[in-house]
């Protein structure tokens, strides 16, 4: 993520990486951009604001250049000459689209105005979160820039900080710092000697330590320094407070300085430098007292439901949304709590409205909108409802909502009242009623039309809390006796609180059931739902309402989705499973996040919460395995484009015909992270597919083998070869034998390479080698003999290695693929290389490389390069080693498959300690061990530890490099590697 700082010398970063910015004026056009938030600027503006009213001849062209690279630095994966994204050209000008977070300025905004909110009831807080703001400046802001536009904003920025400081010496001198602010304030004001709040700060801080001569004499020197330098006499604040310190009127400290930085940095000329702060303005001073408003005659409405006597959790959140409602301001401070139906927004918003209420002397104003009902309450009957609890005469409410919303907002004038709006439907139903000083919303939509509204997204209780719940209802003993059983409980319910609370209700009165008994009802999915009742309380009712609340398209697509077991899907998935476009298929399921039936996991992936998917599956009219099948569809094209970007070989004409195109990738990079993503749904639709069988055990057959071919098990290796065990099971069931030579490939994949588990991986291996009949067959069989001899060579049986892969390059010629061929001869080069057959084993590899050019397959270039290079290094040839293992290691970072890239790396290091280049062995052992602990390998994991630790110990490091040898040692023994075989292992990495 890039961020930038402009409060000091202007600097930018992608993640930790610093961004080289060029020269000045270069960073100036940055600076300019970033200080107009995203608005556009003309090629005037920015030529005007850099170089003057004269500008240098070419100004015009100097400026593109310096956005071209601007734009190579900020994005330098852009395709050449593809449209910017970050940096993009609107009319003749440019904006700077980045999220306004990623700015120092932003940063500083948002720490003045938590101050802001925190100010009445944490001071202390308040003047910590200014620290930190103040912290930001690295020195003068858009230090070195040249031009008018820096001069202009880089004294309005210093306008700013000095009104933040200000703010932090009022909030010293009120939690017991006064001392300090006296030496900080006599160093400001010798640097600004006109700036009267300074000199009033002074004089309140001398005068709180007891000093009330020396305030005095600082109002005299205030006054000298202002009639000999400008010719004025001291303002009113400074005047007020000198006739209070003489009177000796001074209030206690417990009032708070008037906090101009919280409200906004002070206003400058255009261009529009950056964006207000959006905070809650104080109203009283440290110099004037805090001044209670009598209440009239009026009644005093007290309309909150009672609070909820057993509210657990959420301490957090009802801290904010407290701090939220109470600080002070002109502005109606509005707070909206939203989520799904049942996780406790209304439980929530009343325990808040109750614990705040004392700050609203005036009244609370409460209504259930009833926002999910088929028919919701009308704003008129609202507004009629709040205007009688007034006072106002029934015949003196106007008829019209219009009148009646101004006749509210001239009641509340003034006045310090809550206003607790629950179940909103949406904007159009709670725009005329927003009024008050403090308006709390509760609503299952996002309200995205509300203006000036902190948002609260409401999600499930944390298991802790949701423990806790249970124990408020049922007591501790009765939980504690049966702890383990209240988890499974709590866990049935999704940690859902309207869940928890009717299980809660439900044993209760059953004092005489088990918690066991009733986590056993709760275990079966098909029938949880209706277990989750009780009364009027029902958790499938409080989802039908927001399921009532959809238009077709939202709830074909609710239903739909929820047929697919799966984690998330993205959103290419879901296209699929709809049958629409991208686009249609995002707008679609914002708009059910937007209504709290869907969640959003990341962009562009989106869930189900655990009781809305079985909910969503009650009332689903599609068939299970046709969705399924969609799906895994989408999966499988997808993996196919994987296998074409890294070039690997023709297997994809071999696959199963997909209906849809797939997610495209750019490079293999992009592909291992999108495999990564998707291995838990390729897992879960592994493990639905077992279940529903049919077409959708075929597709996902496939999609194992095609992830088998890349041998990168990542995350998830054991839960990945139990779904395959499952998979592989439903299809022995169904007698699918063509599925279970896919699915017997793929986990032995797994088992050999994913887990290390050698012996394991046999059976399936061995029952998919025997005689083919189909070029399906006889590609399955060229993975399982090559995996048959890396087994073998694990196993020490070097003969029996060799010929599994001779016998797999034979059914590579057989096919036709001379792209797995190449890969098939590198193979044999490393047998020839362990037997010593050093002039074969080159012949072989140069074989090899040449088919892999010839075939565009950049795997089997790096794997024959590096097993070429592996040979010269043990024939002594050294600098050619080096140089050959170096380009396949250039080759492998290209494929972006970061296991193979950790094999070439490990032959690489092997290389380097060989040649005696020790440093640069346990540099590239170190990369190797990363890689292959992401990718899931153990065995090849220990052997690049191995080779780390010989490195280490060679540079005198023995502690760890003996606890190295240790853990490799035991990869090995758990993995049953042959005493030879892990002797040459060790021998390679020169251990002894």
């Amino acid at each position: 993520m890039l961020q930038f700082e402009v409060l000091g010398e202007v600097r930018a970063w992608r993640g930790e990486a610093p961004l080289p910015l060029g020269p000045p004026q270069r960073r100036a056009v940055l600076a300019a951009l970033l200080l107009r938030a995203g608005s556009a600027v003309t090629a005037a503006e920015l030529v005007e604001g850099i170089w003057g009213e004269r500008p240098v001849p070419r100004a015009i062209a100097a400026l593109r250049t310096h956005v071209t690279q601007l734009r190579r630095t900020l994005e330098p994966e852009r395709p050449a000459r593809g449209p910017s994204t970050v940096l993009v050209t609107v009319g003749d000008g440019y904006a700077l689209r980045v999220p306004p977070e990623t700015t120092d300025v932003a940063e500083v905004e948002r720490l003045v105005a938590a101050a802001g909110q925190l100010r009445d009831h944490d001071p202390a807080g308040a003047r910590a979160n200014l620290v930190a703001a103040l912290g930001k400046w690295h020195g003068p802001a858009l230090s070195g820039l040249p031009g008018p536009f820096a001069e202009r904003q880089r004294s309005r920025l210093e306008q700013w900080r000095l009104a933040i400081l200000e703010d932090r010496l009022a909030l010293d001198i009120e939690t017991g710092h006064g001392a300090a602010a006296v030496a900080d304030l006599g160093s400001l004001i010798d640097e600004h000697p006109l700036r009267e709040r300074f000199r009033a700060l002074l004089m309140t801080a001398l005068y709180h330590s007891g000093r009330q001569s020396d305030a005095l004499d600082a109002y005299a020197q205030a006054r000298r320094a202002l009639v000999d330098g400008v010719g004025v006499e001291p303002g009113p604040e400074l005047t007020v407070l000198h006739e209070r310190i003489l009177r000796g009127t001074m209030p206690e400290i417990r009032g708070t300085a008037q906090p101009r930085a919280m409200t906004e940095p002070h206003a400058a000329p255009a261009p529009r430098a950056i964006p207000e702060p959006r905070v809650i303005t104080q109203q009283h001073s440290m110099s004037e007292p805090r001044v209670m408003t009598e209440r009239g005659v009026e009644p005093v409405p007290a309309q909150l439901p009672p609070d909820i006597a057993d509210f657990t959790g959420r301490a957090r959140l009802v801290d904010e949304l407290a701090a939220q409602l109470t600080g002070a301001g002109s502005a109606v401070a509005i707070s909206a709590v939203g989520g799904m139906g049942g996780v406790g927004k209304t439980t929530l918003a009343l325990h808040v409205a109750h614990r705040v209420r004392d700050r609203f002397p005036d009244g609370q104003l409460y209504a259930n909108l009833h926002g999910v009902d088929p028919v919701p309450t009308p704003p008129g009957a609202v507004l009629g409802g709040f205007l009688r609890a007034l006072g106002v005469a029934e015949g003196d409410i106007p008829s019209t909502v219009e009148d009646r919303a101004a006749e509210l907002r001239t009641r509340l004038s003034g006045k310090r009242i809550l206003m607790v709006l629950d179940n909103v439907r949406d904007y159009a139903q709670v725009a005329p009623l927003l009024a008050g000083s403090a308006v709390l919303i509760t609503s299952r939509s996002a309200l995205t039309e509300l203006p000036a509204v902190t948002r609260t997204r409401l999600d499930v209780l944390e298991t802790t809390e949701a423990m806790d719940l249970l124990v408020r209802i049922l007591g501790t003993d009765r939980v504690a006796a049966e702890e383990e059983s209240a988890r499974e409980v709590v866990a049935h319910c999704g940690l859902l609180p309207l869940a928890v609370r009717i299980v809660g209700a439900r044993l209760a009165v059953r004092p005489q059931w088990t918690i066991a008994s009733f986590a056993d009802r709760l275990a079966d999915e098909k029938s949880r739902l209706s277990v989750l009742k009780t009364g009027e309380l029902a958790v499938e009712a409080a989802f039908r309402l927001g399921y009532g609340q959809l238009n077709a398209e939202q709830a074909r697509a609710f239903r739909t989705l929820a047929l697919a077991e799966v984690p998330d899907l993205s959103i290419g998935a879901i296209a699929a499973v709809l049958g629409i476009a991208e686009l249609d298929a995002e707008d679609v399921c914002e708009s059910l996040v937007d209504l709290s039936l869907l969640e959003t996991t990341a962009p562009g992936r989106y869930r189900f919460h655990d009781l809305l998917r079985l909910f969503a599956r009650c009332v689903a009219d599609e068939d299970e395995s046709a969705v399924l099948v969609r799906v895994l569809d989408y999966h499988l094209a997808s993996a196919k484009n994987l296998l074409s970007a890294i070039d690997y070989s023709n297997t994809t004409r071999l696959l199963v015909a997909t209906a849809v195109p797939g997610r495209a990738f750019a490079s293999g990079s992009d592909g291992q992270a999108w495999n990564d993503i998707e291995r838990p749904v390729v897992i879960a639709l592994h493990q639905q597919a077992a279940r529903v069988g049919g077409r959708a055990l075929d597709v996902a057959a496939d999609l194992a083998w095609v992830m088998a071919e890349l041998m990168d098990a990542g995350t998830g290796a054991r839960e990945l070869s139990r779904a395959l065990e499952s998979l592989l099971e439903a299809a022995i069931a169904a007698d699918n034998l063509a599925a279970e030579r896919r699915i017997r490939t793929a986990l032995g994949a797994l088992l050999q390479v994913g887990l290390g588990e050698v012996e394991a991986s046999l059976p399936h291996l061995r029952a998919v080698s025997g005689p083919p009949a189909t070029d399906v067959d006889r590609r399955l069989s060229v993975l399982a003999s090559v995996l048959l001899g890396i087994a073998a060579r694990r196993l020490g049986d070097a003969d029996a290695s060799h010929r599994h892969f001779e016998h797999a390059t034979q059914l590579t010629r057989a096919l036709g693929d001379r792209s797995m061929e190449a890969w098939c001869l590198a193979l044999v080069t490393r047998t020839y290389c362990e037997a010593q057959q050093y002039d074969q084993a080159v012949a072989v590899a140069e074989r090899a490389i040449a088919l892999a050019r010839e075939s565009s397959n950049p795997v089997a270039l790096g794997w024959a390069t590096h097993e070429l290079a592996a040979t010269l290094s043990m024939r002594g040839e050294h600098p050619r080693a080096i140089e050959l293992g170096i380009e396949a290691v250039r080759t492998a970072q290209r494929n972006g498959v970061r296991l193979w890239e950790g094999w070439a790396r490990t032959r690489l290091a092997q290389i380097h300690l060989q040649a005696g280049n020790v440093a640069e062995a346990e540099t590239q052992a170190a990369g190797a061990l990363q890689l292959l602990t992401k990718a899931a390998d153990p065995i090849d994991r220990a052997r690049a530890m191995a080779l780390h630790a010989a490195a280490l110990a060679a540079r005198g490091h023995r502690d760890p490099a003996e606890q190295e040898l240790r853990e490799s040692a035991e990869i090995f023994t758990r993995a049953g590697l042959a005493p030879p075989t892990i002797d040459r292992l060790y021998g390679a990495a020169g251990t002894e």
